[in-house]
């Protein structure tokens, strides 16, 4: 019987946890450039920190460069202003046209390795780019917010569909470990939650990509809708996306919330195009 047993682990559940194990290797740690396909050299884990983009890009990939925003940038919308402006101001575009969120803030510039790297982490569902994404985000996040007062933080959500298909929500993926940050970084709890429940997704939009902002605004009208309205009522929320183009999706949840009853509404996105 023990020899039997012995015969069972040894040709079933040993090769079975060394295939698993490889598995999540290989989605923590690609074995060769997300871009290029050349083969990387071993992740570098000496810091014990999760998995940065340079365990997932080649050096030459990565010469393209990550483009961080600081100041000067729009103190609106975010984007980021030329060096020849002295200081952060509000940009002509958000003076004429001033966006729904009351503030937004984002990581990075869409340019660079990052617009390479977000569609193969949103389209090609390639999750070993979460980590070095999050650390990005809880970043500014950090920067950004973390003398304002949130109560709740909502991720865009995706059409069931579309989430079916895709397998998770880039926007949920990108903060799903910020609590557990918060509390790593300050031992406590965080005043805020995050809430995926209170807004969903009923209409299934095309995608925005080409899109001028009319057309944008047009095919996200009465994209949301709210599961519960009581649980926003005199909140304070924060959206995050991944990226933040026009700003037409904010602008579509944004003024869903305030209509029914949020105090105030900012948000936060991976990356300002």
């Amino acid at each position: 019987m023990e020899k039997g047993l012995k015969r069972f682990a040894r040709h079933f559940i040993v090769p079975a946890v060394k295939k698993g194990s490889r598995l999540l290797q290989t989605v923590l740690y690609p074995d060769k450039c997300l871009k290029c396909r050349t083969y990387l050299s071993e992740p570098d884990q000496t810091d014990g920190k999760a998995p940065a983009l340079q365990n997932c890009f080649c050096g030459h990939c990565l010469g393209s460069g990550v483009y961080h925003i600081h100041p000067p940038y729009c103190l609106k919308c975010g984007i980021q202003l030329p060096e020849s402006h002295m200081d952060s101001h509000v940009c002509g575009s958000c003076l004429e046209t001033p966006l729904v969120p009351e503030k937004i803030r984002a990581a990075v510039e869409y340019k660079g390795i990052i617009k390479d790297a977000v569609p193969l982490f949103k389209y090609h569902s390639k999750l070993s780019l979460a980590r070095g994404f999050e650390t990005l985000l809880f970043q500014t996040f950090l920067s950004g917010f973390k003398t304002d007062e949130i109560d709740l933080i909502i991720p865009i959500p995706l059409h069931w569909s579309k989430l079916r298909h895709r397998g998770f929500n880039q926007a949920f993926v990108l903060i799903r470990r910020f609590e557990k940050q918060y509390q790593s970084k300050f031992a406590t709890q965080p005043r805020w939650t995050v809430d995926t429940y209170s807004m969903a997704r009923k209409k299934k939009t095309q995608s925005q990509t080409g899109f001028n902002m009319a057309q944008r605004k047009r095919n996200l009208k009465n994209a949301f809708y709210l599961t519960d309205s009581r649980g926003i009522k005199d909140k304070s929320i924060l959206l995050v996306d991944d990226v933040l183009t026009t700003g037409a999706t904010c602008n579509e949840a944004a003024a869903l919330l305030l209509k029914h009853g949020a105090a105030k509404v900012q948000a936060l996105v991976l990356a300002r195009a």
